[in-house]
C-alpha cells in the first residue's frame, strides 16, 4: 500500500497541474454574455456572466503523462516509474515529471536518484504548473536525504531554507502522512521524531534544531491536539527563543501554535467555553505575537495573527493599525482589506472607509464561487449609509456566488422552490442554464444526473442572504419584492423556516418600531392586499407592550380598512381587541399612505 504522504503528494500534483492549466486559459478568455431562458424574467443573481471554460492545452510531456495515467484517473507512483523514466529521458526539463518520480523513488529509498531528481525539479521549477507551492516540500526532502547520508550540517541548512519558503506552512516540512509523531518511517523522505532528537543532540546550542523539533510536533496538532504534543512543541520553541533571543521565528511559531484552531479550542474547552476564557486566550496570543513583532516589526505573519486576535478581542482600533501596516507591506492582501473593513464596520464610525476596503478586496478577487463575504459586508455598509440599490446589487452578487457554489448539493425541486420564476421552464432547460453558467467545465449529463436525483441542501447561509435582501427591499419601500425574497428563504429551506423571525422591521414610531408579518403578507390580489402590522413600544427585544393591526388595501381604488386590532401588555398578554372596519380613502402622510406605498408599489 502507498503511504499516505504519497497519496497526498500525487493528489496535490494532479490538482495543481489541472488548476494551474485552467487558470492560464481562463485568464485569456473573453467575457461571455449571460445565458438566459427566453420568456423567463430571471432574478438578477442568475443573469450573470458564465464562469470561464477551461480549455486545457497540455504540453507534450503533460500529454504523455496524462496518457500514462489515463488522464490522471489511475495514478500509482511506483507502477508509473517506467513511464516516468521514458518521459523524462525525452523531456529532461519537465519539472513536474521529476516531482512525480520522486514520490516513487522515496518508497525505494534510492537516495542517489532522489537527490538527482530533487535538484532537477528545483532547477526547472520555472516550467512547473505547481510552481512554488511544492518548493518547500522538495527542499525538506533534500535536507532529509542529506541527513540520511550523514550530512547533518547540510540537513540543518536545508531545513532552514525549506521553512523559509513559506513561514505559514513551516510545520509541513515533515512530509508525514501520520496522525501523530512517528518513531520510524518506511520512506527516506519522511522526517521522524528520532530524527529531530538526533539534530538536537548534535546541535544543542543551535536554536534552529529546537525550533525544527517544535515545528515537527506542532504539525500534528491538526490531527491530534493532545496536551503532550502541544507541550513538547512549546518547550522546544521556548528553548529556541532562549538560545537566540534576537530571532522572531520561535516567538512567531509559538504564537501560531497557541492560535491554532484545535489548540485554541482545546484550551478554551478547559475554561468552560466562557467569554472571559476566550478573551484571556486571545490576549495571550496578542502578547506572543507582540514579542515576535518587537524583534521584527515587518513580520507579516505576526502582524496578521495579532490583527486577527485583536479583532476577536473587539480591539478594533488596534486591529486596524495592524491591517494598515500589513497593507503597507503587501497592498494585494485581499484578506487584510476585507478584515480592516470588518473592523471599521464594528467601530461604527467609518462606513465609507469600510466600503472602500471591501471594494479593494473585491477588486483583487472579483468572483469566486462561495466567496461572497466581501460583497455581503459591503452591502451591510451600504445599508448603514442608506444606499439601498447598491446594497441590493451586492447581495444579489453574494447570492449568485453562494447559490452557484452550492447548487452541486441542491436538487431541481429545491431550485424551483427558491425560484418560482422558472415554473414554465423544463427541468432540462434549467439544468443546462445552471450548468453552463456556474460549471461550464462539467459534462451536462454528469451534472444533471445528480441535480435531478440528490436530496435538498440544508443551509442557513443562503436563506439568510435572501432575508437580508428582503429587509433591504422593505427599507426601500417595496414590500412585494421583499415578500418574494422572504418566500425564497422559507420555501427553499423549509427546515430553517421555523427559526426565521416572521416580523420584519419597516420603520420607527414614537418610542418604538413598526414591523410587518412577512409570513402572512397576502399580495395575491391587488384589490385585496392583506397585511399584519405590529407597533411595538420600548426596547426592540421587549415582549411588550405592542399593538397588532390587520389591514386590507385596494391598490387601484386607493382605499384601506382595518380588519382587526389587538393590544398586548408588557407581559405579552391580550388586553383588548376588536374586529371589522369600513373602507376609507387613503389620506396623505398617513399610515394608510405608508402601507399603500409599500404594498401597492409593484401592483
Amino acid at each position: 500500500m502507498e503511504r499516505r504522504f504519497l497519496v497526498q503528494l500525487k493528489s496535490f500534483l494532479i490538482a495543481g497541474i489541472m488548476c494551474a492549466m485552467g487558470a492560464v486559459v481562463a485568464a485569456a478568455e473573453q467575457a461571455r454574455q449571460p445565458i438566459l431562458i427566453p420568456g423567463i424574467q430571471e432574478p438578477e443573481e442568475m443573469r450573470v456572466e458564465p464562469l470561464p471554460i477551461n480549455k486545457v492545452e497540455l504540453t507534450a510531456p503533460e500529454r504523455e503523462l496524462a496518457e500514462a495515467t489515463n488522464n490522471f484517473s489511475k495514478v500509482n507512483l511506483v507502477e508509473m516509474l517506467p513511464a516516468l523514466d521514458r518521459i523524462l529521458a525525452k523531456y529532461p526539463d519537465f519539472a513536474d515529471g521529476y516531482v512525480f518520480r520522486i514520490g516513487a523513488l522515496c518508497e525505494s529509498n534510492d537516495r542517489r536518484r532522489i537527490i538527482s531528481d530533487l535538484n532537477n525539479a528545483l532547477r526547472f521549477m520555472g516550467n512547473s504548473r505547481t510552481g512554488k507551492d511544492s518548493v518547500g516540500s522538495l527542499l525538506s526532502m533534500r535536507a532529509k536525504v542529506a541527513y540520511a547520508d550523514g550530512d547533518y550540517v547540510g540537513a540543518m541548512d536545508g531545513l532552514d531554507k525549506a521553512i523559509g519558503v513559506d513561514l505559514a506552512k513551516a510545520a509541513e516540512f515533515t512530509n508525514s502522512g501520520a496522525a501523530k509523531p512517528e518513531k520510524t518511517a518506511s520512506s527516506v523522505c519522511v522526517w521522524t521524531e528520532p530524527d529531530m532528537d538526533a539534530l538536537v543532540q548534535r546541535f544543542p546550542t543551535d536554536y534552529r534544531s529546537h525550533m525544527f523539533r517544535g515545528l515537527y510536533f506542532s504539525f500534528f496538532v491538526s490531527f491530534n491536539p493532545e496536551d503532550w504534543i502541544v507541550t513538547r512543541a512549546m518547550e522546544n520553541f521556548n528553548k529556541a527563543a532562549q538560545l537566540n533571543p534576537k530571532s522572531a521565528l520561535p516567538q512567531l511559531f509559538k504564537a501560531r501554535l497557541l492560535s491554532h484552531f484545535f489548540v485554541f479550542n482545546t484550551r478554551l474547552n478547559k475554561l468552560g467555553w466562557s467569554d472571559t476564557g476566550r478573551d484571556k486566550l486571545n490576549a495571550g496570543v496578542v502578547s506572543e505575537y507582540t514579542k515576535a513583532l518587537a524583534l521584527d516589526p515587518n513580520l507579516l505573519l505576526a502582524l496578521k495573527g495579532r490583527a486577527n486576535a485583536n479583532l476577536n478581542l473587539k480591539q478594533f482600533q488596534q486591529a486596524i493599525a495592524d491591517y494598515d501596516r500589513i497593507l503597507s507591506l503587501d497592498p494585494q492582501d485581499r484578506a487584510a482589506h476585507h478584515d480592516r473593513g470588518q473592523a471599521k464596520m464594528e467601530l461604527g464610525r467609518d462606513y465609507y472607509g469600510a466600503i472602500s476596503d471591501f471594494s479593494s478586496a473585491i477588486k483583487i478577487e472579483p468572483r469566486k464561487l462561495q466567496e461572497h463575504y466581501s460583497y455581503e459586508r459591503r452591502a451591510d455598509a451600504y445599508i448603514k449609509t442608506r444606499q439601498w440599490d447598491l446594497a441590493i446589487r451586492d447581495l444579489s452578487t453574494a447570492i449568485s456566488l453562494q447559490v452557484g457554489g452550492s447548487v452541486l448539493l441542491m436538487n431541481i425541486d429545491q431550485f424551483r422552490a427558491i425560484y418560482p420564476e422558472y415554473r414554465s421552464a423544463s427541468n432540462e432547460t434549467i439544468a443546462r442554464k445552471v450548468q453552463q453558467t456556474f460549471y461550464p467545465n462539467f459534462k451536462y449529463e454528469d451534472f444533471a444526473k445528480d441535480f435531478f436525483n440528490r436530496r435538498a441542501l440544508p443551509s442557513t447561509v443562503i436563506p439568510d442572504l435572501y432575508l437580508k435582501r428582503s429587509d433591504v427591499y422593505l427599507k426601500k419601500g417595496n414590500w412585494l419584492l421583499a415578500a418574494i425574497e422572504f418566500r425564497r428563504a422559507i420555501d427553499g429551506f423549509p427546515d430553517y423556516a421555523d427559526a426565521v423571525d416572521r416580523w420584519r422591521e419597516i420603520g420607527q414610531i414614537v418610542d418604538g418600531r413598526s414591523y410587518i408579518d412577512m409570513k402572512t403578507f397576502d399580495d395575491a390580489r391587488s384589490d385585496s392586499i392583506k397585511v399584519w402590522i405590529k407597533n411595538a413600544r420600548g426596547a426592540s427585544d421587549a415582549i411588550g407592550p405592542y399593538e397588532l393591526r390587520r389591514f386590507e388595501l385596494n391598490c387601484g381604488a386607493r382605499q384601506i380598512r382595518t380588519l382587526s386590532v389587538a393590544n398586548y401588555d408588557a407581559s405579552g398578554d391580550v388586553v383588548g381587541s376588536r374586529e371589522g372596519g369600513r373602507w376609507a380613502s387613503i389620506l396623505p402622510d398617513s399610515i394608510g399612505e405608508t402601507l399603500h406605498s409599500g404594498a401597492c408599489r409593484a401592483n
